[in-house]
């Protein structure tokens, strides 16, 4: 009982950490924002941060981590019998809204920013986060090629295909100008761009 109470509580910990990370790195930036002001906005000690993460580097990685929602093995089984358009734009649709959703445009433009200064942040960001996305939706491809629901082709390849025209159509925008957000037309735009993805590679066509 004991130690679940102190899982419990540090757990608490940091989760607030992490709150007040987000906030901090979203109002100053990376560089303006101090550890020490992330400790006493989640009302803990630096020490007590630096027992969760090993610097500002690696909180701030977990924080875009937090951000992005990962679910481990989400799609590791994938349902039989679905409509491959349909199935494809559900999981690109859950995608930008997470990206919208949870401001993590604003943290990658902070990731941006500092690459002159920290360059190693951004590599790591990119290499172990960003990367997690397009190897996931390499992953639900192999599936469906596997299923016999896709054309067997190089996963890697079409990911690339697809993730080109969503960054294009909402991630390029949502970069450069913070007031940007999904159109209207968005599921119209990932429908027609599933299709055509399908045109090449979808089973039978």
């Amino acid at each position: 009982m004991l130690e679940n109470y102190r899982q419990s509580v540090s757990a608490s910990k940091r989760a607030a950490i992490l709150k007040a990370g987000r906030e901090s790195f979203l109002a100053n930036g990376y560089s303006g924002t101090a550890v020490a002001d992330i400790a006493r906005n989640a009302d803990v000690s630096t020490a007590t941060l630096y027992k969760h993460f090993a610097s500002k580097e690696d909180l701030f990685a977990a924080v875009v981590r937090d951000a992005y929602g990962y679910r481990d093995g989400e799609y590791a089984n994938l349902p039989e019998g679905i409509d491959v358009e349909d199935f494809l734009v559900g999981v690109i649709r859950r995608y930008l809204d997470t990206q919208f959703d949870r401001k993590i445009n604003a943290l990658l433009r902070i990731v941006i920013a500092e690459v002159p200064h920290a360059p190693d942040l951004a590599r790591d960001l990119y290499e172990n986060l960003i990367t997690i996305r397009y190897r996931e939706l390499e992953s639900i491809l192999e599936g469906l090629i596997a299923q016999g629901r896709l054309k067997p082709h190089d996963a890697r390849y079409g990911v690339r295909l697809i993730g080109g025209a969503i960054k294009e159509y909402f991630i390029w925008p949502a970069l450069f100008d913070a007031n940007f957000s999904l159109p209207p037309e968005t599921d119209e735009i990932l429908h027609r761009t599933v299709r055509d993805f399908l045109t090449l590679y979808g089973a039978g066509r």
